[in-house]
């Protein structure tokens, strides 16, 4: 397996963060939501333009967006089900850790 424009180290590190200010701002909406606090707090951050750099980086591999997919759709693996991704083959895709999205976009 060949390594990408961007280590594996580096990719890692990068959509943790992207993860744990996720977490954090759905965290808190969902406190004040349980704490009947009326209204939603949309916090500025730059997570959307992360996503978007790295879907650039890796654009000949993320084509169908797997890096977006894995974070909001998967819940950054926690989500995922085996039999839930399926290459043209209809072989599973192991999309449960940064690590297999890194190995997908590097294959």
């Amino acid at each position: 397996m060949k390594e990408g424009i961007v280590s594996r180290e580096i990719f890692t590190e990068v959509i943790e963060e992207v993860q744990k200010s996720y977490d954090y701002q759905e965290g808190l909406n969902n406190f004040f939501e349980k704490n009947s606090v009326d209204g939603y707090i949309y916090q500025p951050d730059c997570i959307c333009a992360v996503i978007k750099l790295l879907h650039n980086i890796f654009i000949e591999k993320d084509t169908n967006e797997w890096i977006s997919y894995f974070c909001f759709e998967l819940n950054f693996g926690r989500k995922y089900k085996e039999g839930l991704v399926l290459d043209k083959d209809g072989k599973n895709i192991n999309l449960s850790t940064i690590d297999d999205l890194y190995n997908l976009l590097t294959e």
